[in-house]
């Protein structure tokens, strides 16, 4: 049986940006995979159905995990109620991705793609559950070695699948199938070492009250992935799949700056957190400081190696027809630096728990992104949706730039 000890926030961090890096690289090698073994308009069949089911699952997980991590008398809730509320919002989910499908004129090999998608997002949302449960004890170790275990398994799957059947549906099941048997005989085996009673509870007072606390959050995390994907529902819908393809393999390549800032912010957010309860201002101040340095930085490195080898990068990771599309992978990677700096001051305003503020702020960016959408993407094609990111991120690191500072003032 493993030790119950809460690890040090070094190893926190560390055992978390292993973990999150491995997982997102692996995404993005899913997508390579899917090029070298398809083309842009298979690409653009997964993206599109990233796109679209992404904002549904960021509404209806509602934030739980970070809800749980910073929790840190854990007296509101259990994991039962947690595990309850999840229950019923991954159905709500899963209706809600129906009915776009529904007032969609997609083929049937496009919705059920996209079917799949939510369910492979469904089974995700309950490991994401118990990630928040190990984020509170500061057993970052754990959730390090699913995301590991995960994302590599993941990428192995899809090459094998795909090479020998040539059908991305069939793929997208076995990997489902793979992803249900991790949360089942890992994440909550990892689970029971400190919870003994994982079933779920329905108390109307607990669902209500949970809903009320995390539908701000749920709302923040649909504008956030909305004003990501949008560009892309934009492009897929003006341009076609194969544009949507290339666009959304070149944008993949700034994973690995948020999965960097994403680590950092979650294994800092529960010290934060504490910092903030306690009213220790001055170190909360300066942990942040140090945040938003790490995250300019991060991004102006993003910006360099697109201006000096993406060329380079995309011809050897794709091939030269990507290679074609560098500008847009450095305006990207411009969009990178405000998007990394939001992200931080976002941690900041969920340890703070304050929460109703932000679906405004990310209503308002929606709207300048929307706007931004219709009216660049036709005129540049994708360097139109690359922009339109730019002005998102942008929009949103200044919007929440002010209210964080008003917020520290008044504390």
């Amino acid at each position: 049986m493993s030790s119950k000890k809460e690890l040090s926030l070094k190893e926190n961090f560390s055992w978390n940006f292993i973990g999150s890096l491995i997982h997102s690289i692996s995404s993005f090698l899913i997508l390579v995979v899917l090029a070298k073994l398809g083309d842009p308009i298979i690409v653009g069949l997964y993206s599109i159905g990233l796109a679209l089911t992404e904002p549904v699952s960021q509404l209806t997980d509602m934030q739980l995990r970070q809800i749980q991590a910073t929790d840190t008398k854990e007296a509101s809730f259990k994991y039962s109620d947690y595990l309850g509320f999840r229950m019923i919002s991954s159905v709500v989910m899963l209706l809600i991705i129906l009915l776009i499908l529904i007032f969609n004129s997609y083929t049937f090999e496009k919705a059920l793609i996209i079917i799949l998608i939510g369910i492979r997002r469904m089974i995700f949302s309950y490991s994401d559950l118990v990630f928040g449960q190990l984020q509170q004890r500061e057993r970052m170790d754990f959730i390090g070695k699913s995301q590991s275990f995960r994302g590599i398994s993941s990428v192995i799957i899809v090459g094998l699948a795909l090479y020998i059947t040539k059908s991305l549906i069939i793929t997208l099941i076995i990997l489902n199938i793979s992803w249900l048997y991790l949360l089942v005989y890992y994440d909550k085996k990892n689970l029971k070492i400190f919870l003994n009673d994982l079933k779920p509870s329905f108390y109307f007072d607990k669902i209500k009250k949970l809903f009320f606390l995390s539908l701000p959050l749920g709302i923040v995390l649909m504008f956030i992935s909305l004003n990501t994907n949008l560009p892309r529902i934009v492009t897929e819908k003006i341009l076609g799949e194969e544009m949507l393809g290339y666009f959304s393999a070149i944008a993949y390549l700034i994973v690995v700056g948020n999965t960097f800032v994403r680590a950092i912010g979650q294994a800092v957010a529960p010290r934060l957190a504490k910092l903030y309860r306690g009213k220790n201002i001055v170190e909360f101040k300066k942990i942040m400081k140090y945040l938003l340095v790490i995250g300019l930085l991060t991004g102006i490195v993003g910006v360099l190696v697109s201006v000096f080898l993406g060329e380079f990068i995309l011809t050897l990771i794709y091939d030269q027809s990507y290679a074609a599309y560098n500008h847009v992978l450095i305006l990207v990677m411009i969009s990178g630096i405000f998007s990394y700096l939001r992200t931080f001051l976002g941690y900041g305003l969920t340890s703070m728990r304050y929460f109703k503020i932000q679906p405004y702020i990310n209503l308002f960016s929606f709207i300048v992104i929307l706007i931004s959408s219709i009216n660049l993407i036709p005129k540049l094609n994708i360097e139109g949706a690359a922009i339109t990111i730019i002005i998102g991120a942008f929009v949103q690191f200044i919007s929440y730039s002010i209210v964080i500072l008003y917020r520290l003032n008044q504390k």
